[in-house]
């Protein structure tokens, strides 16, 4: 697991240096190249920066970099990606948060259902078989259907535009590219 923020191209490669095979003897994560304790203001990256999964969504924040001479459309679509990121960040938080809960409850009143303490005589933690398990994730699915459904919606609505105006900023640096030759 990545602990520290790392480049976006570079980010597959830190996996694997961070692995224990990948240091050499006495490296730390910190000093394996391609990975940084932070990183650099916004202003300095010259790649958007990925960071470790947040522990309550299980996504992986990104650092957007700000080019230098960025157009008004390089601007908003760095914008709408950072808030679609907020918005990815808040939903999944909340969702995997009231899973935990629902969860958790679903368990504690299994446990009180059929009489049983929380730890069996060994001290390993004491769980519901497979089928109720299964029957708690089918209701929950079911319970949260419709909020689900509105968050696909919003997410390709979000993700559409998204590429429409990657698009258009791909089109306007072609064309700026292609008029600077002449």
């Amino acid at each position: 697991m990545i602990r520290s923020f790392c480049t976006a191209r570079n980010a597959h490669a830190a996996v694997r240096k961070t692995r224990t095979a990948g240091r050499r003897k006495g490296q730390t994560k910190a000093s394996v190249p391609g990975i940084a304790a932070q990183p650099p203001p916004q202003s300095q990256m010259a790649h958007d920066w990925i960071g470790p999964a947040d522990p309550s969504s299980n996504l992986r924040p990104i650092k957007f970099r700000v080019p230098a001479g960025e157009s008004a459309a390089e601007e908003r679509l760095r914008q709408l990606r950072a808030d679609t990121q907020k918005w990815n960040q808040e939903f999944w938080s909340n969702h995997n948060q009231q899973f935990n809960k629902e969860k958790a409850d679903f368990i504690r009143s299994w446990l009180e259902k059929e009489d049983f303490k929380s730890v069996h005589t060994d001290g390993s933690k004491r769980m519901p078989p497979a089928e109720d398990m299964s029957e708690f994730y089918r209701t929950f699915l079911t319970e949260h259907q419709h909020g689900q459904l509105q968050y696909q919606r919003e997410w390709y609505k979000r993700n559409l535009y998204i590429i429409y105006l990657s698009f258009r900023v791909k089109m306007s640096q072609l064309v700026l590219k292609v008029s600077m030759r002449r």
